[in-house]
């Protein structure tokens, strides 16, 4: 792997509160010298924030991201068209770690990430919004931990020839050695 280039691993989802910062939990403490780039989406401003005060507050998804041992955790919460602007901004705060976990949908708009990662929980249909990320993932993670009888196909049926791991995110059971091995071998690659 090449020392000089930050490696981004994207993890997009389905909806809200498929799992995508429990995953990104599982990733930082397996991932060692990566940081974490929250991006949470506002109508009104932008913001690009690191200050461990409002970084570690108690349940916030970014004190998730620190106490799972990221080495940099910025928060960046910003309206779509300031987007690129702010993710530049907190990308500059990461030179010099070996890579970073970027998590939300529409980061995955404006960075060329190494590795996407797209998280469907079985029990509930996929937001027409995030359909094309699924479409683009390099892999896609089923929280299989919320199945139910009300299973909806779609999350079944990724593109062809892709990755697919069953991971019940919050025991942390599954497939999960057999994924943590397909990503420790995706980042050494060039």
């Amino acid at each position: 792997m090449k020392e000089d280039r930050l490696r981004i691993i994207s993890v997009t989802g389905a909806h809200s509160s498929v799992g995508k910062t429990t995953l990104c939990s599982i990733l930082l403490n397996n991932l060692k010298d990566f940081g974490a780039i929250k991006c949470t989406k506002s109508d009104l401003y932008s913001s690009v924030t690191n200050d461990p005060g409002i970084i570690n507050e108690t349940d916030k998804d970014t004190a998730v991201m620190s106490a799972s041992g990221a080495a940099r955790v910025v928060w960046v919460q910003s309206t779509y068209d300031d987007l690129e602007r702010t993710l530049g901004m907190a990308l500059e705060q990461m030179q010099g770690l070996k890579g970073i976990i970027v998590e939300g949908n529409s980061p995955s708009d404006f960075l060329k990430p190494d590795l996407r990662i797209f998280i469907a929980d079985p029990a509930y249909a996929i937001k027409p919004t995030a359909v094309r990320f699924m479409q683009e993932a390099d892999l896609v993670v089923i929280n299989s931990g919320i199945i139910s009888e009300d299973v909806h196909e779609e999350c079944h049926n990724p593109p062809k020839g892709i990755p697919v791991f069953m991971i019940d995110l919050m025991k942390q059971t599954g497939d999960i050695d057999n994924f943590l091995t397909h990503i420790q071998k995706y980042m050494m690659r060039d």
